[in-house]
C-alpha cells in the first residue's frame, strides 16, 4: 500500500477516499505505546483538493491495548474519532519571512505538506495519537482501580531515610 499521495494527481471534481484496517504494526510512534500485538483500527480518510489546499476528514474506529501509567497493566482502550481539518502547502509559511501573524481559530486545524506529497498513512497515525487520553489509568477505562503492592522489605521507612535526623533537630514552629 502506497503511503504517499500526490496532491497534484488528486482531482479537484472528485474526492480521493481509502477504507481499510490499519494495524499498529503500521504505526511505529503508537506500536512504541502499544502493549499487545494485534491491536487494530478501522479507518476512513477522505481527501478533498480545491486548488493548493486539501481537506481531510475521516474516522478511526477499534480497540487500541495500552499499559495503565500507575501499575502498567494492559487495559483496552475504544478509539471512534472523527477528524476534519485543511492541509496547505508548507511554502505558505515562507511566504511569512518572519513576520509575526496573529492566528485565528480556523488556523488551529490546519496542517502542512511538503514537495506536493501527503503522507496519509501519517495522518492516520497522528490522530490515533491525538485520540489516546493524556493519562491511561484502570479506574479511567472503566476497570477496577489500580492495586499496587507495597515493597514487603521496607518494614520502617523511616530507618534508612537521610533526612530521618531532621526531625529530631530541635526545629521549633512559631
Amino acid at each position: 500500500m502506497e503511503r504517499f499521495i500526490q496532491v497534484s494527481k488528486l482531482s479537484e471534481s472528485k474526492a480521493w477516499l481509502q477504507e481499510g484496517e490499519l494495524r499498529t504494526d503500521d504505526m511505529p510512534r503508537l506500536d512504541d505505546i502499544s502493549v499487545a500485538d494485534g491491536s487494530f483500527l478501522n479507518y476512513r480518510i477522505n481527501l478533498e483538493r480545491k486548488k493548493e489546499e486539501v481537506i481531510c476528514s475521516g474516522n478511526l474506529a477499534g480497540t487500541l491495548s495500552i499499559a495503565c501509567d500507575r501499575c502498567g497493566q494492559p487495559l483496552k482502550l475504544d478509539v471512534d474519532e472523527e477528524f476534519t481539518f485543511k492541509m496547505v502547502p508548507e511554502t505558505n509559511l515562507e511566504s511569512q519571512s518572519g513576520k509575526e501573524i496573529l492566528l485565528e481559530d480556523e488556523d488551529l486545524d490546519t496542517d502542512f505538506y511538503r514537495d506536493d506529497q501527503i503522507d496519509w498513512l501519517g495522518l492516520l497515525e497522528d490522530q490515533a495519537i491525538l485520540s489516546l487520553p493524556i493519562r491511561n489509568l484502570c479506574e479511567e477505562q472503566g476497570q477496577s482501580a489500580c492495586e499496587i503492592p507495597l515493597n514487603p522489605e521496607i518494614d520502617n521507612p523511616n530507618k534508612d531515610n537521610p533526612f530521618a535526623s531532621l526531625g529530631n533537630a530541635g526545629w521549633k514552629n512559631n
